[in-house]
């Protein structure tokens, strides 16, 4: 029997095996990113048939949208306000168990000023 160790998302519960995460690809983040991407069905093959390069779903950077445009955006406020309030309770929880300190709380609320 073998064991498989998998770390699921605080923030939407998808599992990934722990292997395949690396650890320093966690440590940034931006408000510029766009965390609402939309994209493009490309043609491709066929169902089930793959080619490098060929088909697929592209990002088109131009419809997508940072946190800031999604906020500013009726049609995606409440996503950016739902994602928001589910940052805040990982946060919350992450404080009730001791995980994170008030003191980085603070330091992270001066580095934000």
């Amino acid at each position: 029997m073998s064991i498989v160790e998998y770390l699921g998302c605080p923030f939407c519960g998808k599992s990934v095996v722990t292997s395949r995460i690396r650890p320093e690809t966690l440590e940034n983040f931006s408000a510029d990113w766009n965390i609402l991407q939309v994209r493009e069905a490309q043609p491709g093959p066929g169902r089930g048939r793959k080619i490098k390069g060929v088909g697929g779903f592209v990002v088109d950077p131009l419809r997508s949208m940072s946190i800031h445009r999604m906020l500013e955006s009726p049609e995606h406020r409440d996503l950016a306000v739902a994602v928001k309030n589910r940052l805040l309770k990982i946060v919350g929880e992450y404080l009730r168990v001791g995980a994170i300190t008030r003191e980085e709380i603070d330091a992270l609320l001066r580095e934000a000023a």
